[in-house]
Parts: structure tokens; sequence; C-alpha cells
């Protein structure tokens, strides 16, 4: 089932924070990841679709429904918090089953569900525990279950594997997305994890200051940010202001330079952008877009290195190159990485 974002604004009460002008669109089995840094108001996105606060203006549909101003527990959401918000005093079985208590479901048909969806977490053994009896990961397994044992017409997730480690993370990321897909239901994932957001998610929305600067996939957000906050915020980036000359040529603090072509017009100030990894050693600085220089500091992140290169009028480069390379006396920026973009947002 769809979930819709109209025009969507709301501001706290005596604070100019909030969230405006939000339209996103969640297609029924599309997972959408929404990154931003912290009071951009992805939080709040959240608590608007749930029903946790309610639009000054703007519309919110599940399928076709408006539900606005409809109250949070009927809008049928499944919901997976940071704290997971298991009850401390139920067991597992019943922690899942709670949802389906809510709603009447008469135990003859509710123990088959609880039980489907222990099993389908993998935890079926453990129905009897406490839930402090559990690892975090289990935790979470188990506030999954929970938001999806009532078959809800949409996943809400709110920053779910923030207080999990390194290793249980990744894990987890690849249950949620197992799970998601086996019930094909439309989820909106909120974090400020953007690995976690660009290997999980089918499109991604980056938020600066309430509003929406741009909604792609992960591979196109990261090739081909729409302005300079979104290449700032997503990934490394090697960033230079710049006018443009021609369209498929750039002035910049390192001279001018060749670049992929653009929609700019001559003598526009713009910003212009390179990933670490679209730089090139070569052996000579000989060549478009080529300089000397020297590596101030050499980084060993086991798969890859990452170099500090300074150049001979001052401006210094991020490089990240195989971890076998060694340091290189120059380097390339080949025009076809060289990304001409908007300044702001």
């Amino acid at each position: 089932m769809t979930l819709a974002l109209e025009n969507l604004h709301f501001n706290y009460p005596g604070a100019g924070a909030g969230v405006r002008d939000i339209s996103l669109e969640i297609r029924d089995g599309e997972l959408l990841a929404v990154i931003g840094p912290s009071g951009c108001g992805k939080s709040t996105i959240l608590k608007l679709i749930a029903g946790f606060l309610m639009p000054h203006q703007g519309v919110i549909r599940i399928g076709d429904q408006d539900v606005s101003s409809v109250p949070p527990r009927k809008r049928d959401l499944g919901i997976v918090f940071q704290n997971y918000a298991l009850f401390p005093h139920m067991s597992i079985a019943e922690n899942i089953g709670y949802p389906l208590k809510l709603r009447n479901v008469p135990t003859a048909e509710a123990w088959p569900r609880i039980r489907e969806a222990l099993e389908m977490v993998g935890l079926a053994h453990l129905a009897d525990r406490p839930p402090r009896s559990l690892s975090g990961g289990q935790q979470q397994r188990v506030a999954l279950a929970r938001a999806l044992v009532f078959r809800p017409r949409a996943l809400l997730l709110d920053e779910p594997l923030s207080a999990l480690d390194a290793a249980m993370r990744g894990e987890m990321r690849d249950e949620i997305l197992r799970l998601q897909r086996l019930y094909g239901i439309a989820t909106l994932h909120i974090t400020h994890d953007q690995e976690e957001a660009l290997s999980m998610a089918n499109r991604v929305a980056v938020m600066r200051e309430g509003r929406v600067l741009q909604v792609d996939t992960p591979e196109a957000l990261y090739a081909r940010p729409v302005n300079r906050a979104v290449a700032t915020f997503v990934g490394h980036a090697n960033l230079m202001d710049g006018e443009v000359l021609a369209e498929n040529r750039v002035r910049t603090p390192l001279g001018d330079l060749a670049c992929a072509r653009h929609a700019f017009s001559a003598g526009a100030g713009v910003s212009v952008l390179i990933r670490p990894e679209a730089i090139r050693p070569v052996a000579a600085a000989d060549g478009v877009n080529r300089f000397a220089g020297t590596v101030t500091r050499n980084r060993f992140l086991g798969s890859l290195r990452r170099f500090d290169f300074a150049l001979s009028g001052g401006a210094k480069l991020m490089v990240e190159v195989d971890h076998q390379v060694a340091p290189p006396p120059a380097i390339e920026l080949p025009p076809e990485a060289l990304l001409v973009i908007a300044s702001s947002s």
C-alpha cells in the first residue's frame, strides 16, 4: 500500500524548527530512507506519519485514505523504535502478540500468527523468555516481529540499528531487508547513518533545515548530487568553488579544468565535485587536469588507502586508492569524474 505525503508543513510551537513543503511517496514494497544532519526534520516526518504530531498544512495518505487527522492507533502502521520499546513484564510471545490483543483478535487466530512471527525471526525457541534475557539483536527481531504481526499498512523504522554494535548492525540490516521484502510493505527508514541508508534503501531522501533537497536511488544520489549540501552529506567529497567557462570547462582554485558536460551558463558561480576514489595516481603531472604534489597524510583502512594530497598552490585533495598503491608523485582529475553542481540548496 502506497504511503504519500503532499506539501506537508509543521512547526514546533515557539521555534522555527519543523518541516516545510514535504512531498514524498513510498511505493508498495519500497524502502525509502531519510537521512540528514541532526535537527533537519527527519524524525518529525516519522512522527507526522505515525500520528504523534498533526500537520499544520498538507496531506498524509495511506493508499487512497487521507489519514492526516486520524489517531495513531487507527492508522494501522507498524513502528520499530530506536530503543525497541518492549514490555519487560511480558514474554517474547506476549510482546509480539500485544498488537493483536489491542485489535481484539481471537486467541485461536492470534497464536498461529504469533508462532509464525516467531519462526519468521528465528526466535521460536525463546518464546517464553523475558526481553531482558535477549541480546540487542534478538530484541530488535522481537520489535520487528511485533511491528509486522498484525499485517500493517506500512512500516516505520526510527533509527532501529543505532543501539547495536557495528557487526550486529550489518546482520540486522540484512534481516530487516529480508522481512521487508518478504512482506512487500512500504517502509520509511529514518537514520543518521548514510552507509546504512545507501546499502538498504531503494531510494534515499536527503534533508536539511526542514526541507528535502534530493530524492533518488543510492547510486544516483552518490554519483549526481544536485548541490553542495547533498554532496557533502553523502559520502566523502572534494569540493571547490568554481566559475563556469564553457559547458565542459570550469575555473577553480587549481586552475582551469576540463569537466563533465553540464547545463550551467558561462559565468555562473558553481561548486565542483570529485569523489576521492575517482582521482587517479599518475607518474607525472604532464597532461590535462594533472597536478604534482606531496602526500601529507597516509591512512591504511584495510581494503583501501586514503591520502591527503597537497598541491603546490596549497590546496589539498583527498584521494582513495587500493591499499597496495604507493603514495604517488602526481594525480589526475579525470574530466568525466569532475562534476559541476549548484553551490547552494
